[in-house]
């Protein structure tokens, strides 16, 4: 007789409940006799199991039954409590009150060797927003919040509040937005005005994984840095350690592959004097072009910020890429930015389309009637004069990576 099979019954029927004899018999691949003689051997050992005959009959447990502290092995009572402590730092889960329950049951003291706390350094006011959110999701409830995206918009979301994730050094939720009629991810320090509201919803939620669409479906390009002595710090905070090569005169040369968009130039730029980059050379020209225009704007604050606007922008590989081609404002056919209401095309009835730009798209028809590679041949030649020191094979190699991904190069309709 197997100890750990009598140990999986008492777990399953205390999760499942009443369960038939010849479900318990498939599920741990024995007779339904071993069932029956398995029930005898926890009856004996005190457990207070039993079995129901009939056809609504079964094994079950009687009602209140908890484990004694003795199921566990003291190895996994240490675990058990380590794992809670880890929680500990967490706003409003009630970890530590379960800890110190615990600690007194198992007669085991706290671990005191591990301290996690996934907090902001000062005052945290985010917390007040994690603990509305749990209660959101535990209680089922939709929530109302301003969300402010990737490329400037702020809009306000109703959404079904699935799970809160941590993921990289941030916050997300994943849940159904009601607006969008789809799964989406929201960063929490991106939400604001949030309400948990009285409405009750029984939609069972089952959102994609954060993770399940790879980084390489966004145009990517690798960079290769060397780095000043001085950022040693962010040498070894910001990248992989097989990504960093210590050099001889004390600087770092960084290899990495990052999104190719305005936010990893951003990025770039936030090292300072400190930074070389060598390769690519497009990457170099385009640094210094926007190290220009921030001098230009500095000196004459009279220009307007519009065009630098887009340096910080956020990148959207930093959201739910999952998601990206419906919450895009890219054109999706020939993917340019749809940031300007009148760059809109129209539908059969008039109204803009929320798809794609007045070029291709006009009155519920394409303008032109061609193939992805076509459009590409099309776009490549405008993409590498926006973009000092990409050529126009580059921009091919990156669209032929992106336009797979638009609606219009997926076969569905406007």
């Amino acid at each position: 007789m197997s100890q750990s099979r009598l140990f999986e019954l008492v777990y399953h029927l205390l999760e499942h409940g009443q369960t038939p004899a010849p479900v318990l018999a498939e599920k741990f691949e024995v007779s339904v006799r071993t069932i029956y003689r398995d029930v005898d051997a926890l009856s004996a050992a005190g457990v207070p199991v039993y079995t129901l005959p009939g056809r609504n009959g079964g094994v079950a447990l009687m009602d209140r039954y908890v484990l004694n502290k003795a199921t566990l092995s003291e190895e996994e009572q240490v675990q058990l409590l380590t794992a809670l402590k880890s929680l500990s730092g967490e706003p409003g889960l009630g970890s530590e009150e379960t800890l110190d329950k615990l600690s007194a049951l198992f007669q085991q003291d706290q671990p005191d060797w591990l301290q996690v706390d996934l907090s902001r350094w000062g005052k945290d006011k985010g917390q007040e927003a994690f603990s509305a959110l749990r209660k959101a999701i535990l209680e089922r409830k939709v929530i109302t919040f301003t969300y402010a995206g990737s490329y400037s918009e702020s809009t306000a979301r109703q959404a079904l509040p699935a799970k809160l994730v941590f993921k990289g050094q941030s916050w997300y939720l994943q849940g159904f937005c009601l607006d969008k009629q789809n799964y989406r991810t929201f960063k929490l320090s991106r939400m604001r005005n949030l309400q948990v509201t009285d409405r009750t919803f029984i939609t069972p939620l089952a959102p994609p994984p954060i993770d399940n669409n790879p980084h390489g479906v966004w145009p990517s390009i690798r960079l290769k840095l060397r780095l000043s002595p001085a950022l040693a710090f962010r040498a070894y905070d910001e990248f992989e350690p097989e990504q960093v090569t210590p050099l001889p005169d004390g600087s770092f040369q960084v290899e990495a592959e990052f999104p190719e968009d305005n936010w990893v130039y951003g990025y770039l730029l936030s090292f300072g004097p400190m930074i070389e980059i060598l390769e690519p050379e497009r990457a170099r020209k385009k640094v210094v072009e926007l190290a220009r225009q921030i001098l230009s704007r500095c000196e004459n604050p009279d220009i307007g910020c519009q065009d630098l606007g887009a340096i910080m922008e956020s990148s959207p590989t930093k959201e739910d890429a999952t998601m990206m081609k419906e919450n895009t404002p890219f054109c999706q056919s020939c993917g340019m930015p749809l940031t300007d209401p009148a760059l809109r095309g129209s539908k059969p009835d008039g109204s803009p389309s929320p798809h794609y730009c007045k070029y291709c798209y006009d009155k519920g028809k394409f303008t032109q009637e061609m193939t992805m590679e076509q459009m590409i041949d099309f776009c490549a030649p405008m993409m590498a004069q926006s973009n000092p020191g990409m050529t126009e094979e580059d921009a091919k190699e990156q669209m032929r990576k992106f336009f797979p991904l638009l609606l219009r190069w997926k076969g569905e309709t406007a």
